[in-house]
């Protein structure tokens, strides 16, 4: 939206000054300003003295304060409002807001205050308690920064904690059911786009009660590789993909059992240190046994068979599988199987490429 609102300004330069006063009070409201910060900044924007009255609940007097462009209250002498708005909440009046303009009024001076009653409005506006179902929800598709921190407080999870997201097929009769020992916080199960989503602890493995499910259902579902819960809404996409590789045969898997695939993503740029694979192959190779081991590997997956490689590095077969399985028991799965041989490639050509 606030892209949208520059490219028009762009095209009309009359009203680049009037985006820029909504884009400023925008800002405000984004960030939680209260009814004291918006009276600073208005201050300071209108280069002159701002007011604000507020009636109480009660009705019983008003709460009145004003500010110069330097942040000092109540400043002296007081001159009489230039330009006046209302406050109104619900068809209900709260309050006015004003500045003190001395001289004549400027171009900007009637949006200017039209948009402080309006931001004052949505300050003073009784908020509603979201619930856990939003606070989830935000921190997963998080408009900013100051969402996800206000999410993960709201649902009583540490920003730095690991956590993963499941992403399954929506079911009409049920979902995966999550023992709370797997779930982070508050969290809770979400739909959004034709998706469930959970989150879930980043040591969550699938429990076995879920093939059962899986059965009965049926249901389709992917895990994400591990981030922080500030962090956990750039992943989401593979939780997808690990969704989309999921089958009759395997209906759950994990993004970390996809290894360097993941880099496959489409518009995705993965930090290398969050896939395991490669944390682990690259630790590795600086070792003694590493650049043997994973040469081996490199000249397996060329060649496609144990006596192929053996016959290339003058080597017994036996040798070469003995390699691939010590190799295998580093890396942390079984480089020599079909199942894993594009996550080995992938694995491999990103270790090159390093």
């Amino acid at each position: 939206m606030q892209g949208l609102m520059y490219r028009l300004a762009e095209l009309d330069t009359d009203s680049a000054g009037l985006v820029r006063v909504i884009d400023y009070f925008d800002t405000l409201v984004r960030h939680g300003a209260d009814t004291a910060s918006l009276l600073r900044a208005s201050a300071q924007l209108a280069d002159c003295v701002v007011g604000i009255e507020i009636a109480d609940s009660s009705r019983s007097h008003k709460n009145l304060r004003r500010c110069d462009p330097r942040g000092r209250w109540s400043p002296e002498p007081q001159l009489a409002p230039s330009i006046v708005r209302d406050i109104a909440v619900d068809d209900e009046v709260l309050g006015t807001v004003w500045i003190e303009r001395p001289g004549s009024d400027l171009p900007l001076d009637e949006m200017l205050v039209d948009r402080m009653a309006l931001t004052a409005a949505i300050i003073l506006r009784p908020r509603r308690l979201l619930t856990e179902s939003e606070h989830t929800h935000n921190l997963l598709f998080p408009m900013d920064e100051l969402a996800v921190l206000t999410s993960c407080a709201g649902l009583g999870l540490d920003p730095s904690a690991s956590v993963r997201v499941v992403v399954s097929t929506i079911n009409e009769t049920a979902h995966l059911q999550f023992s709370k020992d797997w779930i982070p916080g508050r969290a809770t199960g979400i739909e959004a786009d034709g998706e469930y989503l959970n989150l879930v602890t980043g040591a969550f493995i699938w429990p076995a009660e879920f093939s059962d499910t899986a059965r009965a259902m049926p249901v389709r579902a992917g895990m994400s590789l591990a981030a922080a819960a500030s962090e956990i809404h750039t992943l989401i996409d593979t939780a997808r993909f690990a969704r989309s590789q999921a089958s009759t045969t395997t209906p759950f898997v994990n993004a970390d059992d996809l290894g360097a695939l993941n880099l496959l993503i489409p518009g995705k740029r993965i930090d290398h240190t969050r896939i395991p694979d490669l944390v682990r192959v690259r630790e590795f190779r600086e070792t003694r046994d590493g650049i043997e081991l994973l040469e081996t590997l490199r000249v397996y997956l060329r060649s496609g068979t144990l006596r192929a490689t053996a016959d290339c590095l003058h080597l017994h077969h036996s040798s070469v599988a003995h390699r691939l399985a010590k190799l295998s028991q580093h890396i942390g799965f079984h480089v020599d199987t079909i199942e894993n041989r594009a996550r080995a490639t992938a694995m491999m050509m990103v270790l090159d490429a390093m």
